[in-house]
């Protein structure tokens, strides 16, 4: 079953990503893939989907499905695409957290903001906290990543 929703999520955002008359907007694609991930394990330095990523292994793997540029290093989202303000966030968007050793504001984190609305700021990432491990929705406001925060990253009009 999974296998089957990964191959309809690639054939949509696929077809999605064409003319004006796209069955969905691109931000709403890369949500959707993203979300198809749902529960895959972290692991570091991998990005093997169905099987396991580490942060970045999965932001790439999400935008890369949708043109979009990307990284496999956390850090290199600190300069990709164009800085807005979390209260400007959107769908789509790259969220960049500094890391949990302490070592300053060094890039260490990186996820996908999937809304910011009036039920607050929530993105999907792979989270290797033993709380909520693997690929999960966060909620940014009621987590302890706001301590963390870096930027957002607009990496796509």
């Amino acid at each position: 079953m999974k296998k089957t929703l990964y191959i309809a999520f690639i054939l949509m955002s696929k077809l999605s990503f064409g003319q004006d008359n796209s069955l969905l907007n691109k931000a709403d694609s890369i949500v959707m893939f993203a979300k198809s991930q749902l529960g895959v394990p972290y692991k570091w330095a991998t990005s093997n989907p169905n099987v396991s990523f580490d942060c970045s292994g999965f932001t790439s793997f999400v935008y890369s499905s949708a043109d979009v540029p990307y990284s496999r290093s956390s850090k290199a989202y600190g300069s990709l695409g164009t800085k807005v303000d979390i209260e400007n966030s959107r769908k789509g968007d790259c969220i960049v957290f500094t890391g949990t050793a302490g070592r300053g504001s060094g890039i260490g984190h990186v996820g996908i903001v999937i809304s910011n609305d009036e039920n607050g700021l929530k993105f999907i990432h792979c989270s290797s906290s033993k709380k909520h491990f693997g690929v999960v929705i966060t909620d940014y406001y009621e987590s302890g990543y706001p301590k963390r925060f870096h930027s957002i990253r607009r990496m796509f009009p």
